[in-house]
């Protein structure tokens, strides 16, 4: 025989349920009302020691349900039914406030950065970190290329699609370059909050066959010195300690002549200046270095051109020849200035991506088959088997051997225009 439970006593108060599963004592409290209701679509239970805090939990909760039933109730019948397929859809993995908020995050809504601004900020952080000014700048080009393709895109909704079709295309180092761009990019919107998950790690590198670095002609490096010396000789000191020191861009163009010490013949590279941030010596440097240096030596000061814009400038843009004059001749009947534009027009040589430190790198390997040496020099953080498989055979000793040779046509002290040139 079934024993028969205790019939529970049960309140109704705003139509919602209290069940006293304890009596409450004679002092008050020591009960236990259950609160029993349905709500969105889910059963809340919540207990109390009196009646009271019962009912007055029931009379906050029925006040709520009637705010909200409401606003259903001035809902369209269409949204109405939109509410009721979406909960379906769902299937009880997120609320449809959670599901509002994630479209409006990846579609432009509110707290929806666009990847213009992600990218902004990127850059913004970059130069807060201290990055070097050609970092900033690579990294510029490759954010104005993606805000072309994608700009006005909430970067939360970027896909991998998008990303390849941005890439399609490109091959090799090149593709490469730009999916390790986007990734860094999608990382920090990621650790900032903007985007929820970092789509461009899914990107892997392509296989490519490795590319030799290339390095200029002996008689490429010497045509283009003499141009220099000819038509900008504010250029040669910082040519000469790219060619024959294998100082980078930047290193040669911070360099001063308080840094270079023809007694010792080292060359003090900075941190402020150096890829890698830490001081290192380049010694000993050759007698073509000296050579080229020495004329035009002076006690302090930086040794010639500063900024990249400059550097580009002589290369590329400075007309070399004879000042171009026609005195009261009008504009429009003057000849058209035929001279060549830049020091590598003037020589006839097409420049090479780092070539002046790889020119080097490869001479100084011809003739000492030393790696470790050679990384010391450069400044390579890198493991010395890298310059041994790109250095190893590029350039034979006698080619070696002629290009250290290579010396200056001028004699004595240069008075090249420096301040002119650093201003």
């Amino acid at each position: 025989m079934k024993s028969k439970r205790p019939k529970v006593k049960t309140y109704e108060h705003h139509g919602i349920k209290i069940r006293e599963l304890r009596p409450e004592l004679p002092e008050g409290g020591g009960g236990y009302f259950q609160v029993d209701l349905m709500r969105r679509g889910r059963r809340e239970r919540s207990g109390f020691d009196t009646l009271q805090k019962a009912k007055t939990y029931c009379q906050q909760i029925g006040g709520k349900i009637e705010d909200e039933g409401a606003a259903v109730l001035a809902m369209s019948p269409v949204e109405r039914h939109d509410a009721v397929q979406a909960q379906e859809e769902l299937r009880g993995k997120a609320t449809l406030l959670q599901a509002a908020r994630f479209w409006m995050k990846h579609n432009g809504g509110e707290d929806g950065v666009t990847v213009e601004e992600a990218g902004r900020r990127w850059l913004a952080e970059l130069r807060r970190q201290g990055c070097r000014p050609t970092t900033i700048r690579a990294r510029t080009f490759m954010v104005e290329s993606i805000v072309r393709a994608m700009g006005k895109k909430p970067v939360a909704a970027v896909t991998r699609g998008d990303l390849e079709k941005w890439m399609d295309g490109k091959t090799g180092q090149t593709w490469d370059t730009y999916r390790r761009t986007a990734r860094a990019l999608l990382q920090y919107a990621t650790e900032e909050k903007l985007a929820d998950y970092n789509v461009a790690a899914a990107l892997r590198p392509v296989r490519a066959d490795e590319k030799l670095p290339v390095p200029f002609t002996v008689a490429a490096v010497s045509d283009i010195l003499r141009a220099a010396e000819k038509y900008a000789p504010e250029v040669v000191p910082v040519l000469a300690v790219q060619f024959f020191c294998g100082l980078r861009p930047t290193e040669a163009l911070g360099l001063r002549w308080e840094h270079v010490d023809f007694k010792s013949k080292t060359v003090r590279v900075l941190p402020e200046t150096s890829k890698v941030r830490r001081t290192r010596i380049v010694s000993p440097i050759s007698a073509a270095a000296l050579a080229w240096l020495a004329p035009y030596r002076k006690t302090r000061g930086p040794i010639g051109i500063t900024t990249p814009s400059q550097q580009s400038y002589f290369m590329h843009r400075k007309p070399c020849g004879p000042d171009y004059v026609q005195k009261g001749v009008p504009i429009a009947e003057r000849e058209r200035d035929k001279r060549p534009k830049g020091l590598l027009a003037a020589a006839g040589i097409a420049w090479l991506q780092d070539g002046p430190r790889r020119t080097f790198a490869s001479a100084h390997y011809a003739l000492h088959g030393d790696a470790a040496k050679l990384a010391a020099i450069l400044g390579h953080t890198g493991g010395h088997d890298v310059l041994f498989r790109h250095y190893r055979g590029l350039m034979g000793k006698a080619d070696a051997r002629r290009f250290f040779a290579i010396r200056p046509a001028t004699g004595g002290t240069i008075r090249a225009n420096f301040k002119r040139a650093t201003a």
